[in-house]
């Protein structure tokens, strides 16, 4: 039925009128959001070869079929739907071309790289092409193969800036630390100059609550770009660039002035004791600072060396608010005056202890409760590791009692416990078997046949005779198929196959993997804890649903792609 539809959607999608344009884009958008949607393969190839054909004239930005088509099919990311983006790619919408990249990069196949690597430069040398930076960002070697045949891009308004995050992931990469320093370094140094004075316009007025009140967006750019210039100075560094970070380190805005530091404590230079209290103190970058020392392997420089738990907890119901969707169009939440009221100790859904930190803010003259957590306590009494469900329901302080707002969060806590422990986030059952199929289409074939040349008397018991076959054999199918089901519930996956129910806890996986016949699930004794016939999923949905939910486990199993 579904497939039916979206035949249509992509018949209306090419309309030469506008309004059925705009009203099969917006079914399409409607079933893109459906859970669990599955669609045949050749409805899916149907919708790539025609994103690549030519559509009427555009009205209007959002009059762009091939993108809305091919965003649609890199839902399902089977090799069919990667064989047709490559094979229709140079017909798609440039929109369309750059979600198609990003979808073939998560292929992680080396021969489909290397027809990608091709396709970026060849769109960054012709078009004002989006490149996608962040999905890149794990592939140096291909970064490196880009920016080798395009680095003269550097210098045009549209690349600058994606072209020093890439350069920025391949210096972090370890691959070629000072890629091009000859190239890099002179045009860095005239650009952060350029930046600077961008951001100056700000220092002199510059507090937390402008940031995120007033200025908002049109600050984020000039701070994401000095961050930017000066990580970069930690590969193309120069005695002229040293001045330079010691003068960032005197800026107001605490991200800027951190990012400098971490520079100078990488390179070994010198800065005052009192710019990293400072930066570990602050609302914005506590957590910055813990987090980066660490991962420098010098977190004996941290500050403070205990007590560090209740003051990151500050910090990260902080960074949760403020990255809180916009009730309105330009109003943006800030917390003040955030303090720690009470603490709890509790376990997580895998019987772990874990702690989360009562809190009150301000916000507006109204004070508020919010919570921060849960800080995995096996990790010690102090740990910053956490197991993040931080949040505030916007509940007046003075509404209830500490321990009236603790008995809210561990009823809204067991409330979503339950709703979690009985979603279906995933469900595939078997679909009909070739023979089914084969004795269906062979009488669908002959009905047609004898429908052109005439029924006679010697061959319409054989067709009923097919027919009645192919129908009981789909009817047989169809009724088994109901009581046969592969579904992630929870945290459980599950095998339904009539009456019987094989059941494992997704931290209990050690593997998964699969043959021509089978996906089999291995428990952590390594055995194998029951099998179920690959036919019973498309595996490349499986396999995605899998790893989203097994992405937060400390000990995550491994899953065949």
């Amino acid at each position: 039925m579904i497939e039916l539809k979206l035949r249509s959607i992509v018949k209306e999608i090419k309309s030469e009128n506008p309004q059925k344009r705009i009203k099969a884009i917006e079914q399409l958008y409607q079933y893109k959001h459906q859970d669990g949607l599955e669609v045949q393969i050749d409805v899916l190839k149907d919708m790539i070869k025609t994103a690549a054909t030519k559509f009427p004239e555009r009205i209007d930005t959002w009059d762009n079929p091939s993108f809305f088509l091919i965003d649609f099919v890199c839902d399902f990311p089977m090799p069919e739907v990667v064989e047709g983006l490559l094979k229709h790619f140079d017909g798609f919408d440039l929109q369309a071309k750059e979600r198609a990249i990003e979808m073939l990069l998560a292929t992680e196949d080396e021969g489909i790289f290397y027809v990608l690597e091709e396709k970026i430069i060849e769109l960054i040398q012709t078009e004002d092409f989006f490149i996608p930076v962040k999905e890149l960002n794990p592939y140096p070697m291909l970064i490196k193969g880009i920016l080798d045949k395009t680095l003269e891009k550097i210098n045009t308004k549209h690349y600058k800036f994606m072209f020093y995050d890439l350069l920025l992931s391949l210096n972090s990469s370890g691959l070629e630390t000072g890629y091009k320093k000859e190239v890099i370094h002179p045009s860095l140094q005239k650009d952060y100059l350029a930046e600077k004075q961008e951001y100056l316009k700000f220092d002199a007025d510059f507090s937390n609550k402008y940031v995120y009140t007033a200025w908002k967006d049109s600050y984020f750019l000039v701070r994401e770009k000095m961050r930017s210039f000066i990580s970069l100075m930690e590969y193309y560094y120069s005695s002229d660039m040293g001045t330079e970070l010691e003068q960032a380190m005197l800026f107001k805005d605490p991200f800027i002035k951190t990012q400098a530091l971490f520079v100078c404590l990488t390179k070994n230079l010198p800065y005052n004791q009192s710019t990293l209290v400072e930066a570990a103190k602050h609302i914005e970058t506590a957590e910055m600072v813990y987090w980066g020392l660490k991962e420098q392997n010098q977190e004996h420089l941290y500050p403070m060396p205990e007590g560090k738990q209740p003051h990151l907890a500050k910090t990260r119901l902080f960074s949760t608010i403020i990255n809180l969707p916009e009730e309105e169009k330009g109003v943006r939440r800030y917390p003040e005056d955030i303090q720690i009221m009470d603490q709890i100790e509790t376990e997580n859904s895998y019987g772990q202890p874990i702690r989360y930190y009562l809190l009150s803010f301000l916000e507006n003259d109204t004070r508020y409760a919010g919570w921060a957590g849960g800080y995995a306590l096996e990790d010690g009494d102090d740990t910053a590791e956490l197991w993040d469900g931080s949040y505030t329901d916007f509940v007046e302080w003075g509404s209830a009692s500490i321990e009236e707002h603790k008995a809210a969060f561990f009823k809204k806590r067991a409330e979503e416990h339950q709703e979690h422990e009985t979603s279906v986030y995933f469900e595939s059952s078997p679909r009909l078997s070739r023979g089914a199929w084969f004795f269906l289409s062979l009488a669908v074939v002959h009905w047609i046949k004898e429908a052109f040349t005439g029924f006679s008397e010697d061959t319409l018991p054989f067709l009923i005779a097919i027919t009645g076959i192919g129908c009981a054999m789909c009817l047989y199918e169809l009724t088994r198929n109901k009581k046969r089901k592969i579904q992630v519930i929870g945290r459980q996956l599950v095998k339904n196959d009539g009456s019987k129910q094989d059941t494992i806890g997704l931290h209990e996986i050690k593997k998964v993997e699969y043959n021509k016949k089978h996906v089999l699930v291995y428990n952590k004794k390594n055995e194998v804890a029951f099998k179920f016939p690959l036919r019973w999923v498309r595996y490349e949905l499986f396999y995605v649903h899998m790893m989203e939910h097994t992405d937060h486990l400390k000990e995550r199993p491994y899953i065949q792609d």
